[in-house]
């Protein structure tokens, strides 16, 4: 192979030629120091003169890269007439026989990058950018971020919570964080979280607690795991251990519709469906072994387990549902078997009754409530409203009958906060509450971590094959 110029697209052309395995020839009166070693060290053969026609009898190969365009040109035509191919390094590669594109090498991976030799600096603007990308990724773990009921209370943690239309805002942020491969938001009554596939300078340098405004908090107020505890965090999770009502099953459909926003988004691919199957594949052993240990409880069923305790004569009672969505509709089972009659308030979606429940239940539009509320001694609500439904000043004076009980199972808070403080004419329990309630029901938790932790460190192979995938190698250190 024939290189003329002793520059640094010189050296780059000869150092490409070298990896191949290819013997090169190097012409040019002076060349830069790397190429001077290179012929020291008889790596290549140099002749330290200007270009001769003679010189490409004999070639395979021929790379005009001096710094003179018509000495190109020159080199170009007498290859040419040699029939040997030619590349240009300049103005004049259209009419060059080939091109040879930036190339990228990291490890056992190999991009090369070419514009068909119409924008030098575009291409090498692009394998730099892929540089820092590759480098990125040779770093990557798991990453969760986020707060939830064991660090603040209901109403510390409302302005953290992201609702639609702010958490598609926050997540295409994110998206533009170098680093920060895939992810998904939960955003449930009880915790805001990010888990992601990161770079180590992604998940540490604080742009991910600014966005989601945790820099306002202090360290202690939310968390920050990483690699196995981050994985292990999810699993426990998606378990139900991290709900305010251990064991419980909706964050299972939580995280799958989270999983899925994000795809549709085009926040997560497969590195987030894997991540999530992993987190369902453990948290099913873990509630196989767990259980048989606890007396578990979907929220719905908590807050009537409460009003059991807390009501005298619940048969006799009215109680009013607001919310039609999954707790919604188990609230209202329960009490029918419990013989209330329930007042069952929707906002667009008219619910289906059941063959025979007709009688029991009253259906009325959100916007009826102050025509209803005289009439009920019981309130329980779980809507997705990012303002109260239940308001203190408008409503207060429509609770007629005496020791109203109001259930708050919503997050961002379905029932205004200020009738916290109504005394014993307005009792009010919301999710903090309940949490604290069901664990003094149900006794201590110890027994139960153990055996997660057990579990856990059992299929701590499973994290492994995750981050061996992320990072793109095999046990062996070789790419997969």
């Amino acid at each position: 192979m024939l290189v003329v110029g002793g520059g640094r697209v010189g050296q780059r052309k000869v150092e490409l030629l070298l990896d191949a395995g290819a013997g090169v020839m190097l012409v040019c009166p002076t060349c830069v120091d790397e190429l001077q070693t290179l012929a020291q060290t008889g790596a290549i053969r140099y002749g330290e003169r200007m270009f001769e026609d003679s010189d490409v009898a004999g070639c395979t190969l021929v790379f005009a890269c001096t710094d003179n365009k018509h000495v190109n040109r020159h080199i170009l035509e007498i290859a040419k007439a040699a029939k040997i191919p030619c590349c240009c390094a300049d103005g004049n590669w259209p009419d060059g026989d080939f091109v040879t594109p930036a190339i990228i090498r990291a490890g056992d991976v190999m991009i090369a990058v070419s514009t068909s030799g119409k924008s030098c600096r575009q291409s090498r603007l692009i394998k730099d950018n892929l540089r820092m990308h590759l480098d990125s990724i040779e770093s990557s773990d798991l990453l969760v971020l986020g707060t939830s009921h064991e660090y603040l209370c209901s109403g510390e943690r409302a302005p953290f919570h992201l609702l639609l239309r702010e958490r598609e805002r926050i997540g295409e942020m994110i998206r533009q964080v170098w680093g920060v491969h895939e992810f998904f938001i939960l955003n449930t009554c009880n915790r805001i979280e990010v888990v992601a596939a990161t770079s180590k300078e992604a998940g540490t340098c604080g742009v991910l607690q600014r966005l989601l405004r945790f820099d306002q908090l202090s360290p202690d107020l939310y968390y920050v795991k990483h690699g196995f505890e981050a994985f292990s965090h999810l699993c426990m999770v998606t378990a139900g251990m991290g709900s305010q009502t251990p064991g419980e099953f909706h964050v299972v459909s939580q995280l799958k519709d989270a999983v899925d926003e994000a795809a549709a988004r085009g926040w997560a691919g497969s590195i987030v469906r894997e991540l999530c199957d992993a987190a369902l594949h453990v948290s099913k052993d873990i509630r196989h072994e767990v259980e048989p240990l606890l007396d578990v409880a979907e929220i719905e069923e908590v807050g009537l387990r409460y009003l059991d305790s807390e009501v005298a004569d619940l048969a006799s009672r009215c109680a009013l549902v607001i919310g039609t969505g999954v707790v919604g509709q188990g609230l209202v089972e329960g009490l029918l078997k419990r013989g209330c009659r329930c007042v069952w308030a929707y906002h667009r979606q008219v619910p289906e009754l059941s063959a025979g429940s007709e009688r029991q239940i009253e259906l009325v539009q959100l916007d009826a409530l102050d025509r209803v509320l005289p009439t009920v001694d019981v309130i329980i609500s779980a809507v997705d409203s990012q303002d109260p439904v239940v308001r203190l000043a408008p409503h207060k004076a429509l609770l007629k009958k005496q020791g109203v009980m109001m259930i708050d199972l919503g997050m961002p808070r379905n029932i205004d906060p200020a009738f916290d403080t109504c005394g014993d004419s307005l009792r009010v329990a919301d999710l903090d509450v309940l949490k604290r309630w069901y664990r003094t029901a149900n006794g201590t938790l110890d027994k139960v971590l153990e055996v997660c932790d057990t579990i856990l460190n059992e299929h701590r192979d499973i994290y492994e094959r995750m981050r061996r995938s992320i990072q793109g190698t095999s046990d062996n250190g070789k790419e997969s």
